[in-house]
């Protein structure tokens, strides 16, 4: 009854990217490269990479590309080496390698290739900014300072340029030339939470406490203000300057709203014993790990995997025991399907870091990615002993189980839950609903609808506007011909907050199905196709609701699109008699058609 979420591996765009080929190779050299451009494909399907003793540089240049495109960039970074090498004079190839290098980490290698690059285009973006992060590591700000000066602030060098260099010029005791050089982010107002944190960060570096409060108190004003490094940085500024209380009551703000926050949590604790937290920033090279850390936080959210990678790693490279970069690492590998290197990346958090709770949810998530899933419960549920308080582990368990159809598992692990809240002596608050609607979810696969049906209520009674409720619960008492009026409110309440989520866009086309208002159920069904195009579920509503209304061949047309996008089998049967025979007469509320889900969960 539920969805199935498919993780498709993108693919490259393959040999059309032949015509972006860069390299000026002679006539015989192509000639030679043909077999080995196939053989470079092959190649980057595979695991081992066997580099033959007279490589094709074409080949591997689009073996390459494919790799790329196939985000795999540790085997694209190893393709360009080999291209690059035999034509080292080729400066688009000599950028894409040096980028790739970054990207992976491969430092040294990537500094080699930025020297390279310079020599010959001396104004070459990220080659500078690669120079000068190898001179900010080895503490000489005047060549770092000169390698900014010789970029043109353009593109990610309009953000990154006056953070890295108003972070030299703090590192040399120039407190006014720091802040001015920050200032030339405001001409853009994207750049506006950048601007007023690392002047925050800065002027609390540089000993000039009233700037440093006047500017984190500005950072609270905005979005950056639920970003738990900004919280984090600012509750500790406060605790060193006569105001633990006032960062006591920050923390504690953010703990309500998400008392799982491990970072916030610690940083807590640590006030509580009546320590101060540590100072983030102690020299430049930090404070420009910082400045790095800060742009891939902000690109990392927007198909940004590569771009926030490299600044992750030259965050990294600065500051080695930057958790805060290492977990972001570590999460964009896993965006990228890369679950193994993400797992290393997670395994590199220390025990003493706040971090190293979530880094090992995270492990055990892509151990279920991998569908190592006995391990992945074993895991969580060691995790669950350490912690008896802290119910993520065992919260992560049942959405593990859930997703593998082992319902009457999952409802003990989300009671075991529920029973430790209640033992803590907790109240249930209104973040609980969500322990509700899950079990919920699980009773109603498992056919408990009783037992579901009093969990959805539950959940709407802690949280009345939640539309992923009103949706599933509403759909299913339509489904059974019950509290019809209140069921049709309930998802015309769930499509006002979230109109462009086809499944409930879907649902309600459902009820003007069942409810025989077959011009109406065609409208919100259309619009659901638009919004869910390859869902097969919603085709195939849709197919049935153009029967009713009279539209016979776009029925069968939807029922024929819903098989080819694989529908679930044990739907096909009706699916193909509709096809032959098209729909009986029109079933009365209270009698179920099919088990055929269009509430989400």
């Amino acid at each position: 009854m539920g969805r199935t979420i498919q993780i498709c591996k993108l693919r490259g765009q393959g040999l059309r990217l032949i015509a972006a080929c860069l390299l000026p190779l002679q006539l015989p050299v192509l000639l030679s490269a043909c077999a080995g451009a196939e053989n470079g494909r092959i190649a980057a399907a595979e695991e081992a990479i066997e580099i033959p003793a007279t490589p094709s540089p074409l080949g591997h240049y689009l073996s390459a590309r494919v790799a790329r495109g196939d985000m795999d960039s540790g085997r694209a970074a190893r393709f360009f080496g080999v291209a690059l090498a035999a034509n080292p004079e080729n400066q688009a190839l000599l950028h894409q390698t040096m980028v790739l290098m970054l990207a992976e980490g491969r430092m040294d290698e990537a500094i080699g290739l930025a020297k390279r690059r310079v020599a010959k285009r001396g104004d070459a973006a990220m080659a500078r900014l690669i120079l000068a992060a190898s001179a900010i590591h080895d503490n000489d700000l005047a060549t770092a300072r000169e390698h900014l000066l010789r970029t043109k602030r353009k593109s990610y060098m309009s953000l990154l340029q006056p953070m890295l260099m108003a972070w030299v010029n703090a590192g040399d005791k120039k407190y006014d030339a720091a802040v001015e050089a920050l200032e030339q982010l405001a001409s853009r107002k994207v750049f506006a939470p950048f601007k007023t944190y690392h002047t925050a960060l800065i002027s609390d570096f540089t000993a000039h406490p009233g700037p440093a409060k006047a500017a984190f108190e500005e950072t609270q004003k905005g979005n950056v203000r639920r970003a738990t490094r900004v919280s984090l940085n600012y509750g500790g500024f406060l605790s060193r300057n006569g105001q633990r209380e006032t960062a006591l009551k920050l923390f504690g703000g953010i703990l309500d709203g998400n008392p799982n926050n491990s970072v916030i949590k610690k940083g807590r604790e640590t006030l509580q014993k009546g320590d101060a937290l540590s100072p983030p920033i102690t020299t430049a090279s930090e404070g420009v790990a910082e400045a790095f850390l800060s742009a891939a936080f902000a690109i990392s959210g927007s198909r940004g995997g590569e771009t926030a990678r490299i600044y992750s790693r030259l965050a990294l490279y600065l500051r080695p025991d930057l958790d805060a970069a290492r977990m972001l690492l570590a999460e964009v590998l896993e965006s990228e399907m890369r679950y193994e290197e993400a797992m290393a990346a997670y395994r590199l958090i220390p025990a003493g870091s706040p971090y190293h709770w979530n880094a090992r949810i995270r492990i055990a998530t892509n151990m279920n990615y991998l569908e190592r899933i006995d391990e992945t419960v074993a895991l969580l549920r060691a995790m669950a002993l350490e912690r008896p308080g802290d119910t993520t582990a065992l919260l992560t368990v049942a959405r593990v189980l859930r997703a593998q159809d082992r319902f009457e598992e999952t409802i003990a692990a989300y009671d075991e839950i529920v029973g430790r809240v209640l033992r803590d002596g907790d109240q249930l608050q209104r973040q609980h609903w969500v322990l509700f609607y899950e079990r919920g979810v699980a009773h109603e696969r498992s056919k408990q609808w009783d037992a579901a049906e009093a969990d959805f209520l539950k959940a709407l009674e802690l949280r009345p506007e939640e539309p992923r409720v009103l949706n599933y619960l509403g759909y299913s008492w339509i489904d059974q011909g019950v509290h019809l009026d209140r069921a049709r409110k309930m998802i015309e309440k769930a499509v006002s907050k979230r109109p462009n989520d086809g499944y409930v866009v879907d649902s309600l086309g459902w009820v003007f199905y069942r409810l025989g208002r077959y011009d109406d159920a065609v409208k919100h069904l259309e619009r659901a196709v638009e919004l869910r195009p390859q869902d097969p579920i919603i085709n195939d509503h849709l197919g049935d609701a153009y029967w009713r209304a009279g539209r016979k061949l776009e029925a069968r047309f939807q029922w024929s699109h819903a098989l080819a996008l694989g529908v679930e089998e044990n739907l096909v049967p009706d699916i193909l008699a509709k096809q032959a025979n098209g729909l009986g007469p029109a079933k009365p509320l209270g009698q179920n058609q099919s088990d055929k889900s269009g509430k989400g969960g």
